[in-house]
C-alpha cells in the first residue's frame, strides 16, 4: 500500500506538470497568477491557491475579501483547473453546483475573455485571477505560486 502511495505522488506531479507543458503548447503561452495591484504580499502558495478558488478561503491576511476571478473557458482555464485546483474542469463546475445547491458559497465570477479578466481585476480590491503570460497585464501584479 505504501508503495502505491509513493507511486502515485511522483505520477500526479508528472501528470500536472505534463498538463502545464501540453497547456502552454496548446496555448502558446504560459500561465500566470496575477492579482490587483494594492494586494498585499508577493506570491501565494499552491494549497492557498486552491483554497480560495474552491471557496473555502475567502479573506486575505489584511481581511480583505478575496475576490476570485476566472475564465469561462478555454485552454487557459482548462490548464489552470487541472493544474491549480487539482480537477477537470467538468469536476469543478459539479463541485460548485453542489456548494450552490446546499447555500455554502458562490463560485468566481467568469468571463469570456483574458482581456476582460485582467481589467476587472486591476480595478478590484482583493481579486486575484490567471492569464496567459502573452495577455497585457501591466495594470496589475503577478503573483508566483510556490508549491506546498
Amino acid at each position: 500500500m505504501m508503495k502505491n502511495m509513493m507511486l502515485r505522488l511522483p505520477m500526479r506531479f508528472l501528470t500536472v506538470l505534463i498538463l502545464l507543458v501540453c497547456a502552454g503548447a496548446a496555448t502558446g503561452e504560459e500561465l500566470v497568477i496575477i492579482a490587483n495591484p494594492d494586494l498585499p504580499g508577493s506570491s501565494l502558495d499552491a494549497k492557498g491557491l486552491q483554497r480560495i478558488y474552491m471557496g473555502k478561503q475567502t479573506r486575505w491576511s489584511n481581511d480583505e475579501a478575496i475576490v476570485p476571478v476566472m475564465l469561462k473557458a478555454g485552454p487557459v482555464h482548462e490548464a489552470f483547473v487541472e493544474a491549480y485546483l487539482d480537477r477537470s474542469p467538468h469536476r469543478f463546475v459539479t463541485y460548485w453546483r453542489q456548494m450552490i445547491f446546499t447555500g455554502k458559497g458562490t463560485p468566481p465570477r467568469s468571463f469570456a475573455s483574458e482581456e476582460e479578466l485582467v481589467a476587472f481585476v486591476a480595478a478590484t480590491p482583493g481579486s486575484v485571477g490567471y492569464a496567459s503570460a502573452t495577455t497585457d497585464m501591466q495594470s496589475v501584479k503577478i503573483l508566483p505560486v510556490s508549491p506546498d
